[in-house]
């Protein structure tokens, strides 16, 4: 792994401008989020951006290359991520152990999908001015949650929110192909009472989305372990 320190702030925030994930930053707002919490790193193929138990809480958005989200005891990659891609979100938002490995692939392994991200051929040639690696991620420190401003911080995991339930979506697609169920999601009364309650303040908002995240990971988790025992 190398940090690349040698990217100046208004490169780094150019980068930012470019990720969906922070899309909800309006224009004024990238340069206060761009700091010590923020570092663009480069990995090897085989390196581990993420290992499974570990108890790091930050957040990744995957800028070059390609890296697998692998399940300990599946016999084959769970999901194939691409430039554009997030993860790392569960343990950034809720302070959990990590779930699964996430391990950088060379691109000759990769079945291109839908991503329409790639980061422009002169910032590349920034980034590899330093030392070129397989892949490039943007690291975003969970210290960065208690700088924000409660609306900047319900926006940021109101994005997340939308990404997961896509995920979810895809998720699920896989455990019908391959056990022909239809796993739906359980909610309970604290997530129903938290959501009529939402609109009353800031704080009450807040919690309400930190209880979709909730739920939301809770239901990943058991479409992962029927994914791990499918595979």
């Amino acid at each position: 792994m190398i940090l690349y320190n040698h990217l100046t702030a208004v490169q780094i925030q150019e980068i930012v401008r470019t990720l969906g994930l922070f899309s909800f930053l309006e224009e004024d707002e990238v340069k206060g989020f761009v700091g010590d919490n923020l570092a663009i790193l480069g990995y090897d193929t085989g390196e581990f951006l993420i290992q499974e138990g570990g108890v790091d809480r930050a957040l990744f958005v995957l800028l070059h290359g390609f890296a697998s989200v692998v399940k300990e005891g599946a016999g084959v990659p769970m999901m194939q991520l691409e430039p554009g891609d997030f993860f790392g979100e569960v343990a950034f938002l809720t302070g959990r152990k990590r779930i699964t490995n996430v391990i950088v692939h060379p691109p000759s392994t990769t079945t291109p999908g839908q991503s329409q991200f790639r980061l422009s051929k002169d910032l590349l040639k920034i980034i590899f001015s330093k030392q070129k690696k397989t892949t490039v991620v943007l690291r975003l420190s969970s210290d960065i949650l208690p700088t924000l401003s409660p609306s900047l911080r319900i926006r940021f995991k109101e994005m997340v929110i939308d990404r997961l339930s896509l995920r979810v979506e895809d998720m699920v697609a896989k455990v019908e192909a391959l056990l022909g169920e239809s796993p739906e999601m359980e909610v309970d009364a604290e997530w129903e009472v938290l959501m009529l309650k939402g609109g009353d303040s800031l704080a009450a908002i807040e919690a309400a989305r930190d209880a979709i995240i909730k739920h939301l990971v809770e239901f990943i988790d058991r479409l992962n372990q029927q994914l791990t025992e499918a595979f």
